[in-house]
């Protein structure tokens, strides 16, 4: 099966920086890889594994966690049963979208290499053909579409200008729109519509998690430290953009392509205030440091926080 990567992450490697591994996120353990990290860590007890009587079959428990939230094996040296390591750790920061034209791979910019290689890239964006993102696993774990029928999109109804009608496209006619449609920078609506679209994005959050409100001092922050910065930026901010429209679980929801170009909507706009909460936070003018902050903290919310389905649905708050 045919993998593909947008031209900026095609490249990933894991660097081990640590992030997924002190984030206190709960790590389910395969049954099968028990013995492999007993074998490796020749630990003699199961102290590491907190079982779980609910968990499914195929979970043998969960990794513990350190004080603060740090997976017990992970120190120092980075990750101690990195040959062993469960399949969620495998898979980060991968999102993975299958359908009938092959496997499409768009990264969690959470991860500080991902968010990185955002940054860092030069040229134009392009759909290309890369490898597995989990080596030896041709289908990686993600949103399983290839029984599920192409994308719906609004067409014009002839004779009625005004007027569409809902149709599923041809698998080709959607990897053409995908391709041109990552090409799209973001639009930047007026702040006043951004911030409607953050709030979008945090009450997409199932409780009892939350995220924070926009920063008060927003309508000052950006015009002050943002703007004068920002079309320095514009390319990173396009890239991430292409990253929400390339492999979006929203193409296979109710809303179609309406509901891939509203996910990109609300991250466009939740980059914009994470960059002006970064910035007011420093009290200095935009800088890459500052926007790779954001960018991170936006893809925390987005990948990791909010309800991907809340997200499509076209809800307003």
């Amino acid at each position: 099966m045919t993998t593909f990567w947008l031209n900026f992450h095609v490249g990933y490697a894991c660097q081990q920086s640590g992030v997924c591994c002190s984030s206190g996120w709960p790590i389910p353990v395969e049954g099968d890889r028990v013995i492999p990290i007993r074998t490796l860590t020749r630990r003699e007890d199961d102290a590491w594994l907190i079982t779980a009587a609910d968990a499914p079959p195929e979970i043998a428990g969960t990794l513990a966690l350190q004080a603060g939230g740090h997976c017990v094996f992970h120190g120092e040296a980075g990750c101690g049963i990195y040959t062993s390591r469960p399949a969620s750790c495998a898979h980060f920061p991968y999102v993975c979208l299958i359908d009938p034209r092959g496997v499409h791979v768009t990264l969690s910019h959470y991860c500080p290499t991902a968010a990185a290689m955002l940054v860092a890239h030069d040229g134009p964006i392009a759909i290309v053909e890369g490898p597995p993102p989990v080596a030896g696993l041709e289908v990686p774990e993600g949103l399983d579409a290839r029984e599920s029928l192409p994308p719906t999109f609004a067409e014009a109804t002839v004779g009625k200008p005004q007027a569409t009608k809902l149709r599923l496209m041809g698998w080709d006619e959607f990897a053409d729109w995908e391709r041109a449609e990552v090409g799209k920078p973001p639009a930047e609506p007026p702040m006043a519509e951004a911030l409607t679209l953050f709030e979008c994005a945090r009450r997409a959050v199932p409780e009892p998690w939350s995220w924070a409100e926009a920063p008060a001092e927003l309508e000052r922050t950006w015009p002050s430290l943002v703007a004068p910065s920002w079309v320095r930026f514009a390319a990173v901010a396009h890239r991430y953009r292409a990253a929400k429209v390339f492999a979006s679980w929203a193409a296979y929801t109710d809303g179609g392509l309406a509901a891939v170009l509203r996910s990109a909507e609300i991250a466009d706009a939740v980059l914009r205030v994470e960059v002006a909460r970064q910035c007011a936070a420093a009290g200095r003018v935009l800088d890459v440091e500052l926007l790779t902050a954001a960018i991170r903290q936006s893809d925390l919310l987005l990948v990791h926080y909010a309800d991907a389905w809340v997200l499509s649905s076209g809800t307003t708050p």
